[in-house]
């Protein structure tokens, strides 16, 4: 360190060290640094980041309340995410119910699609009944067919030789008469490599009530299921007509070619003959 020597005009001599009231740059930036430091600190201590969170004071009421107000944030997404899963598992149930009932509708559909269809060729053959040419009078065998079901009354897929017969008796005649009997329909066939014959009380499907008598007036209609076993192959069949009261005519019993009525499962317009 140097002496500076300063003479006064008065004659006096002032002695001071060179250099004591200057500053450096290094030293400004220092204070400079220091200063953000310590107001960095300042704002890291009043905000909470510098309180333990089970400490006492406001500061540390500040970061507990933060927190709190972070989980209560959390509680509130958990809660907004398990409604949107019940909502979603909710839809997919709904999914699933309207795919069952669309899969309802369809066998409905089919049947009744098949109904439908056994209904416009009753139709046909009830307008023939209802306005007969070269009849005579009594009863007669209007029209009988045999087709193969591809579903059941509840529109399911059936699995095993499944048939319905379909006899129309009429009678032609003056006056209020009821003409009553029964029919009896022998199916003659192949099985096991011997001929076997059934007749329609024997191939009734079970649980199901068996048709074999008539009281007719003008006209009626009857219906019945034929199921077959597996290894049984119909050949021919023949229907027997018989009156309760009476003699019975030769046109009330007939004879069908099985195959016949598989050439006409369409129109069900078989050949017959008398016996």
């Amino acid at each position: 360190m140097s002496l500076e020597y300063k003479f006064e005009n008065r004659g006096t001599v002032q002695v001071r060290p060179t250099g004591s009231d200057k500053r450096t740059p290094c030293w400004y930036m220092l204070l400079g640094v220091l200063l953000l430091l310590l107001a960095l600190a300042a704002w890291m201590f009043f905000s909470g980041y510098l309180t333990p969170a089970d400490s006492s004071g406001v500061h540390a009421l500040t970061l507990r309340g933060k927190m709190n107000e972070q989980e209560k944030l959390i509680k509130k997404q958990s809660g907004t995410i398990l409604d949107l899963e019940e909502q979603l598992a909710s839809a997919k149930r709904e999914q699933q119910v309207q795919i069952v009932a669309n899969e309802e509708l369809s066998k409905k559909f089919a049947a009744v699609a098949a109904d439908l269809s056994s209904e416009r060729e009753k139709l046909v053959l009830y307008e023939e009944i209802l306005s007969p040419a070269g009849l005579e009078q009594g009863l007669h065998i209007q029209h009988f067919g045999i087709k193969p079901r591809l579903v059941d009354a509840e529109g399911k897929k059936v699995e095993q030789k499944l048939y319905q017969y379909h006899l129309v008796l009429a009678q032609i005649r003056s006056g209020d008469t009821v003409l009553d009997g029964k029919y009896v329909i022998t199916i003659a066939g192949q099985q096991d490599g011997r001929t076997v014959t059934v007749t329609q009380r024997d191939v009734t499907p079970e649980g199901e009530k068996i048709q074999d008598a008539f009281a007719v007036k003008h006209y009626q209609s009857l219906e019945g299921n034929l199921v077959f076993p597996k290894d049984f192959r119909p050949e021919s069949v023949k229907l027997r007509v018989t009156l309760a009261e009476g003699d019975s005519p030769d046109r009330l019993t007939k004879s069908y070619d099985w195959a016949t009525f598989n050439k006409s499962a369409d129109n069900l317009t078989v050949s017959t003959r008398e016996e």
